[in-house]
């Protein structure tokens, strides 16, 4: 079983979705394997405008990897810094599970002293 679907990312441009759902064959979607926290999530870090459209049209979308520069990143961050940041820095919400929309309760609280 995989780790569930995050992301801390809920504005989607409805226009963009059903333009994307028309038009496009292929929704590549980034994610990401990390343990939060003790946890294991897989993190939406690109795509969320071709996840919406790939619902909407009916199909799975193309799952990749990270790209090379957040592989950078994360490699270049000393243990467990990467993941301290990602759960302190988010985009226009708390971490949310991408099925049900519910909170990540365990990902809420700042955890700005932590290296784990």
């Amino acid at each position: 079983m995989s780790a569930p679907l995050i992301s801390s990312q809920r504005h989607l441009d409805h226009a963009i979705v059903e333009r994307k759902a028309s038009r496009f064959q292929v929704f590549v979607v980034r994610t990401m394997d990390v343990e939060l926290r003790g946890k294991a999530y897989r993190v939406l870090l690109d795509g969320h405008h071709n996840l919406a459209a790939a619902k909407l049209a009916g199909v799975e979308p193309t799952w990749r990897g990270p790209s090379a520069k957040t592989k950078r990143v994360r490699t270049q961050m000393p243990s467990g810094a990467f993941e301290n940041m990602l759960i302190n820095n988010l985009t226009d919400a708390d971490w949310y599970y991408v099925d049900s929309g519910e909170v990540v309760s365990e990902l809420q609280a700042s955890d700005a002293g932590s290296q784990s």
